[in-house]
């Protein structure tokens, strides 16, 4: 009898399901504004500077961002050079369109399973698709060859060729950190088979300690085939701006701008000087955010093991992934329960993954305010206890 295909799970539907005291789906920092932050905006509106912008951005932030590249990334992108090497975006999302648009249209590129939704769906926009390279065991260890083997065959292709790998690292759904060593035989592959690279570093300030995030592009051999996408929607808790940035050298990034223009016109022209205003200005902030969700991590992680999850250890803080309690099988049905007996719910892994041998594991975000994650723990424990 033939397997019935698993639908995924839709995170935005749970998310409508539960109240704002028991969402651990939506992977948002619903952390406060930072008050620098909010001052320089009101600043910025009452100083008019209200109208469209260029596509790539103000130049400000532009600048501004340039050199929170060389001093965090260690890569060097110049914010005046024509073709663009640097373009501020709509959120991370209006990076990847234009990238899938203008450079994957009718093929594919491989994604780490348990792979971000968004991946797939952003390249299915333009009629490719992703091939999964699965993660394996409770390391979720990565199989250089097997990805060698995916990469040889989707290259052979006629009908959606293999043109790019995405790494993402930190990840989303797992908080999965690419070592060194992952990233360099990922760059060889990329270079074996002549694949660009597209490396979303959204989650790059949550690492437990700022070594553990390597970029891709500062590794020998990438930076001329890899477009590096990110966000402060994260880091900076302010998802609702739809601040992103896209890096890389300027023969990939500048064609980005011609259908940019026409799908988002400008990023908001406000927002950008605000953030330009103190994205550099305050020593500390990182470390600051790094101790913050180590906290937050303890707050979840210590409820959910005491109610019997095993926790993935990432080296990595914004979300938690966990094997349900070994009394259930299913985690579709057991965020039910979740949502019925405790006001509560994360993400099954299934919504992660293509089609799961067993749909055991889920991804819960702890980037909430200490005293909702305390409630929501505190509940988790009442109903499975």
């Amino acid at each position: 009898m033939q397997k019935t295909k698993r639908v995924q799970p839709d995170i935005r539907a749970i998310a409508r399901m539960i109240p704002p005291s028991g969402n651990l789906v939506q992977g948002q920092n619903e952390s406060a504004i930072h008050p620098d932050l909010a001052r320089a905006l009101n600043e910025v509106v009452a100083s008019g500077l209200n109208s469209y912008s260029f596509f790539e951005g103000v130049d400000e932030l532009r600048k501004t961002v340039a050199e929170k590249i060389r001093r965090y990334n260690d890569v060097t992108v110049d914010p005046d050079s024509r073709p663009l090497e640097l373009i501020i975006t709509p959120g991370a999302t209006g990076g990847l369109i234009p990238i899938a648009h203008t450079y994957l249209r009718e093929s594919s590129a491989v994604v780490f399973e348990p792979y971000y939704p968004y991946h797939k769906r952003t390249l299915e926009t333009c009629g490719g698709r992703v091939d999964v390279v699965k993660l394996h065991g409770e390391d979720l260890a990565l199989d250089i060859e097997e990805l060698r083997k995916s990469c040889r065959e989707g290259k052979a292709r006629s009908e959606q060729p293999l043109k790019a790998i995405i790494v993402s690292s930190p990840a989303n759904p797992t908080g999965r950190v690419f070592t060194r060593e992952e990233l360099e035989a990922i760059i060889a592959c990329a270079e074996e088979f002549d694949l660009m690279l597209i490396s979303d570093e959204v989650y790059e300030h949550f690492t437990v300690e700022q070594a553990d995030h390597i970029s891709t592009a500062s590794l020998p051999g990438a930076f001329e085939r890899t477009i590096t996408v990110n966000s402060f929607s994260k880091s900076w808790a302010i998802s609702g701006w739809r601040l992103g940035y896209v890096y890389g050298p300027g023969h990939l990034i500048g064609k980005l701008a011609v259908l940019g223009n026409i799908y988002y016109v400008c990023t908001p022209t406000p927002l950008q000087h605000a953030l330009a205003r103190v994205l550099l200005a305050g020593p500390g902030y990182y470390e600051a955010i790094r101790a913050h969700f180590a906290r937050k991590r303890e707050i979840l992680g210590r409820a959910l093991e005491r109610a019997g999850f095993d926790i993935y250890k990432s080296r990595s803080n914004f979300y938690i992934w966990a094997r349900i309690p070994e009394q259930f099988e299913d985690a579709i049905e057991f965020n039910n329960l979740l949502i019925e007996k405790a006001g509560v719910a994360g993400v099954p892994g299934s919504a992660f993954m293509d089609d799961p041998e067993e749909d055991v594991y889920m991804r819960l975000c702890f980037a909430r305010e200490d005293s909702m994650l305390e409630a929501a723990a505190g509940r988790i424990i009442e109903a499975l206890g």
